[in-house]
């Protein structure tokens, strides 16, 4: 199940030319907020589930902003969590994308529980994505970035 989350962008010409920066940058910057935002909201047991959280682009896979491997983060969440099993996200096709999210099998029912599991839901990255999308879609962080 995935979800999207939907920023508006309008002002990123003026942003990209303000920073001499290309989409693909800003892009890359947003998901890297969303992915720090969602490691702080995640909650943790034994942090397989924060060390998950990634972000796959066409450039590759990044964790904490830096140039990674899904091997990189699949050792770090065996570390934490033996039996927790990992899928890879998809490459995007296109510059311009990025997936972010946790690569363990279980994250969704921490996210979002429903009928498999009563109670307990701890939502951490619908939450940060809507609160890195209020941040840019209030004009706040566009501003903060052009000073």
């Amino acid at each position: 199940m995935s979800k999207k989350m939907r920023i508006d962008t309008r002002e990123v010409d003026r942003i990209m030319k303000a920073l001499d920066v290309n989409a693909d940058q800003i892009i890359r910057m947003i998901a890297f907020e969303i992915e720090a935002e969602a490691k702080q909201k995640a909650p943790y047991e034994t942090t397989a589930l924060r060390n998950s959280i990634y972000v796959e682009t066409k450039k590759g896979a990044f964790s904490g902003g830096n140039q990674s491997s899904f091997g990189d983060v699949a050792s770090n969440v065996a570390e934490k969590n033996a039996c927790a099993t990992v899928e890879k996200f998809p490459s995007p096709k296109k510059q311009g994308y990025a997936h972010v999210g946790p690569c363990v099998d279980y994250a969704i029912y921490v996210e979002y529980p429903g009928k498999v599991r009563r109670g307990g839901e701890r939502p951490y990255l619908t939450p940060a994505a809507e609160e890195v999308a209020r941040r840019y879609n209030s004009g706040e962080k566009w501003e903060d970035l052009t000073k």
